[in-house]
């Protein structure tokens, strides 16, 4: 560990079938595959350029198949029942090893700007909590600077009430959090229109 920040990316390995269904049943399982591997590659290349916050990857999904892009990071199976268990035992886990600011995100977001990622560890120098909002009422980042355990406990995870719920706990719980600005997550065709930075054919959108 060189830095006291660590950046978690939460991830599915790219697989025929497993990988963004909603999107699936629109553009078709084949070609959701290629976009989502688009986005764990574009995610993966975006965050490798973050200087001084040391990047592990958590996984779903048989690592035999794993993402040859991974290589550049540590990455290991995620571990829980579902989202909430999965982002606790990740940050958990990230705590332990000595980190003093945790921040995650997923692949769903593959030209989040980087600089929404730096702020995030910047404002946990003065909140407890930092919050990247959703489109879809959900977040695509979320940091600490201690675990926050009761943050994930009582979601309905995939609602369109997450974030919502989310600042609810924060504020129940007299946790200082910040709100970064709102960015989109890539689940259905019109999101994948909104992804300027596209790294595959166009042929296949409508």
């Amino acid at each position: 560990m060189n830095n006291k920040s660590a950046l978690g990316i939460l991830f599915r390995i790219p697989e025929y079938g497993k990988v963004k269904k909603r999107l699936a049943a629109q553009i078709g399982t084949e070609d959701a595959l290629s976009v989502y591997a688009a986005m764990l590659y574009e995610t993966i290349e975006s965050v490798s350029k973050l200087t001084d916050i040391d990047i592990y990857g958590f996984y779903q999904g048989l690592a035999s198949t794993q993402h040859s892009l991974l290589k550049k990071f540590q990455s290991m199976p995620q571990k829980g029942k579902d989202l909430g268990e999965r982002m606790l035992n990740a940050v958990q886990w990230l705590f332990e090893k000595g980190y003093n600011k945790v921040v995650l995100i997923g692949a769903d977001s593959p030209d989040l700007p980087a600089r929404y990622i730096e702020d995030a560890f910047l404002k946990l120098n003065y909140y407890e909590l930092v919050i990247g909002p959703a489109v879809d009422g959900g977040y695509y980042l979320i940091g600490m600077n201690m675990p926050l355990g009761i943050i994930f406990k009582g979601i309905k995870w995939g609602s369109n009430s997450v974030l919502k719920d989310t600042i609810s706990i924060a504020n129940n719980e007299g946790i200082r959090y910040f709100l970064l600005p709102q960015w989109y997550d890539i689940d259905d065709i019109e999101s994948l229109r909104q992804w300027k930075n596209q790294q595959f054919s166009n042929s296949f959108l409508p």
